[in-house]
């Protein structure tokens, strides 16, 4: 691809890049003890394997399948920590 060339879809790169630069000027700025960032994720079990996790705004569950002795209502832990590797 060209340097001048757009990548075409949905996510805009360059806004994505130009936010990371701001956040990352905005925090150089700062006293280093006020530089740190805290994500948070709290997680419990709702029944059996079931589990049910609130990361930031967003709650999301999670579950075995049957061989394991779950319901099978959700993706696996195993499956969200593929999905994570992914990204």
């Amino acid at each position: 691809m060209a340097d001048d060339e757009q990548r075409v879809g949905r996510v805009d790169l360059a806004r994505q890049q130009a936010e990371i630069d701001r956040i990352r000027t905005v925090k150089s700025a700062l006293p280093a003890a006020e530089r740190k960032v805290t994500t948070r994720a709290v997680a419990h079990i709702v029944a059996d394997t079931r589990i049910e996790a609130r990361l930031g705004r967003f709650t999301v569950q999670s579950d075995e399948p049957p061989d394991r002795g779950g319901d099978d209502t959700a993706p696996s832990p195993l499956q969200f920590l593929m999905a994570a590797v992914a990204f």
